[in-house]
C-alpha cells in the first residue's frame, strides 16, 4: 500500500473536491425551492416588498456558489478528438449523464495534461480487458476550474493605457463570473456611446 501512496498524493485534492462538489450541488436543490417557496407563501401573500428581495438575493447567492462548483461532463472521443462536447453532440451520445446538473464542457479546461493523458492512458489500459470501456461514448466527468487573468492597468472606465482601447469580461482580470462580466461590456459600451454623443455635440 505504501508504494501507491505517492501516486496518490498529488490526486488528493481531487478526491476531496468531488465530494464537496456534489455537497453543495445537492444543498443548493433543496435551498433554491425552499427560499422560492418562502417568496410565494409568505413574502408576495403579504405583500412583504422587502422580505422578497431578502429571499431573492439569497437564491441569486446559492445559485452562484452552485455555478461555483460547477461539475463538466465530456465525452471520451471528444476528448480524444480535442473538441469541446456540447449539448448537441452529448443528445447524439448513447450513453445519457446520470449526473442530469453536469454541464457538457471540455475537461482539458479543468484539469492538467498529466492528469488527463494518465486517465487516457488508464481507459486505453481497461480496454484491454473490458472492451467497449474507451467508446467514443464513455463519459467522463471532472470539477470545473476557472482560471483568471493578471488584472489589466485600467482606468474606472476600463479603458487602457492605449487611447480608445477598452477591455471587458473575464479577460480584463476584473471580473468573476458570468453577470460581472456582462456588467463590465454594459459599462464600456456607455463610456463609447456618451463619447461618441459629447463628439458629436462638439
Amino acid at each position: 500500500m505504501e508504494k501507491y501512496k505517492d501516486s496518490i498524493r498529488e490526486y488528493a485534492y481531487c478526491f476531496i473536491l468531488g465530494p464537496f462538489f456534489m455537497i453543495i450541488e445537492a444543498c443548493g436543490e433543496f435551498i433554491l425551492p425552499y427560499l422560492n417557496a418562502n417568496i410565494i407563501d409568505k413574502g408576495a401573500a403579504n405583500g412583504d416588498i422587502p422580505f422578497i428581495l431578502q429571499n431573492g438575493l439569497y437564491m441569486l447567492v446559492t445559485a452562484l456558489i452552485m455555478l461555483a462548483g460547477g461539475v463538466l461532463v465530456q465525452r471520451f472521443g471528444d476528448l480524444i478528438r480535442g473538441v469541446r462536447t456540447n449539448e448537441h453532440r452529448l443528445s447524439k451520445s448513447f450513453t445519457r449523464p446520470t449526473l442530469t446538473a453536469a454541464v457538457p464542457g471540455d475537461l482539458s479546461l479543468a484539469l492538467p495534461k498529466r492528469q488527463l493523458d494518465d486517465i487516457i492512458e488508464m481507459l486505453y489500459a481497461l480496454d484491454k480487458l473490458a472492451p467497449g470501456v474507451a467508446n467514443y461514448d464513455t463519459l467522463l466527468y471532472g470539477a470545473e476550474v476557472k482560471f483568471y487573468s493578471s488584472r489589466l492597468e485600467l482606468t474606472s472606465e476600463l479603458e487602457t493605457p492605449l487611447p480608445g482601447f477598452f477591455a471587458a469580461g473575464d479577460g480584463a482580470g476584473i471580473t468573476r463570473g458570468l453577470a460581472q462580466a456582462g456588467a463590465s461590456g454594459v459599462r464600456v459600451a456607455r463610456v463609447i456611446a456618451q463619447r461618441e454623443a459629447d463628439r458629436q455635440k462638439a
